[in-house]
């Protein structure tokens, strides 16, 4: 079975540091990957795709296993993600501003939409990990 070895590390300096001053009055250091250090995956979904302000579906739910899924907002605006067409406020699991990313473990079994705060042509970015 085909592997991957996801890692997450977080950082920052104590609110007090000149330079890039934190959210903390301590310097964070978190790193965190999987206890053997890597995960199965069977399939692999990856993409760019162009958004305006309609929701778009971006993966079809496919079984009833686990999945890790990353995203990336690569446009100038906000982008929200949900698991359900209506976009709404109560119905979004991400709220991405530009630039940013999120790397989280669901269940296969959820589509998923991504919709553009404005404009169009907003590009998102996903790579899906099906682990079953």
């Amino acid at each position: 079975m085909a592997k991957i070895s996801p890692k997450i590390t977080v950082t920052a300096n104590a609110n007090t540091a000149t330079n890039n001053p934190g959210p903390s009055t301590m310097a964070l250091s978190l790193t965190a990957q999987p206890t053997n250090g890597t995960s199965d995956c069977v399939t692999l979904k990856t993409g760019v795709m162009d958004l305006a302000q309609a929701h778009t579906q971006f993966y079809a739910g496919a079984t009833d296993g686990p999945a890790f899924v990353y995203v990336k907002n690569l446009s100038d605006v906000a982008m929200y993600i949900g698991g359900n067409a209506d976009m709404g406020t109560a119905n979004r699991i991400l709220n991405l501003a530009a630039g940013e990313f999120a790397w989280m473990p669901m269940s296969d079994d959820q589509d998923l939409y991504a919709e553009a705060a404005s404009g169009s042509n907003k590009k998102l970015e996903y790579w899906i990990f099906d682990k079953a």
